[in-house]
């Protein structure tokens, strides 16, 4: 399975240095899944318009200037593209049944408030099976800036980048991710 995600690149940096594909930012402490003394987390998205969209749906114009890097002398912002094993195990919350289980709205879900959702993610991260073992590699979600958008937290282990692609306005996800949020392109 192939998943997307936008970051600072800044190509000669080394291998889990800041503009590698492979750097998370640590400590993790403002994503909406983050509990950083239990884990890492892969924020990613299921289509390439999906994590632009994600990425910079916040913004209300989208000019050349969002793809710089002011954190990232030298680097800009570039996409992702990771492989992940077809057998990883996503608890889906797009599934009614899934949350009822946990006791979840779909507002809790989506909501922008981190104490509600930082709480449920380590629930779930917690989960066991009838072994002992962790039931779930992550969860799977809607996009807040357009529902069809699924979006993917993924707990510990660094997913394989297979390609960076450059980002423009120009760019097919930018142009597909700004009809999608109502953004005019220059």
């Amino acid at each position: 399975m192939l998943l997307y995600r936008v970051f600072g690149h800044l190509p000669s940096a080394a291998e889990g240095e800041p503009g590698h594909p492979t750097h998370l930012h640590r400590p993790q402490l403002h994503g909406r899944l983050d509990n950083a003394t239990e884990y890492d987390c892969w924020y990613l998205a299921g289509e390439e318009s999906g994590a632009v969209g994600e990425a910079f749906g916040n913004l209300a114009t989208w000019t050349p200037a969002m793809f710089g890097t002011p954190w990232l002398p030298g680097g800009r912002r570039a996409l992702g593209v990771f492989e992940i094993p077809d057998g990883i195990r996503v608890l889906d919350l797009d599934d009614a049944q899934n949350l009822a289980d946990r006791g979840l709205r779909p507002t809790q879900v989506v909501i922008r408030n981190l104490s509600v959702t930082q709480t449920w993610a380590l629930r779930i991260f917690q989960e066991r099976n009838t072994r002992g073992a962790r039931k779930w590699d992550g969860v799977k979600w809607w996009s807040f800036q357009r529902p069809q958008w699924e979006v993917y937290g993924l707990w510990n282990g660094t997913p394989k980048c297979v390609d960076v692609e450059s980002l423009d306005l120009a760019h097919p996800a930018v142009i597909d991710a700004a009809k999608a949020v109502v953004r005019p392109l220059p």
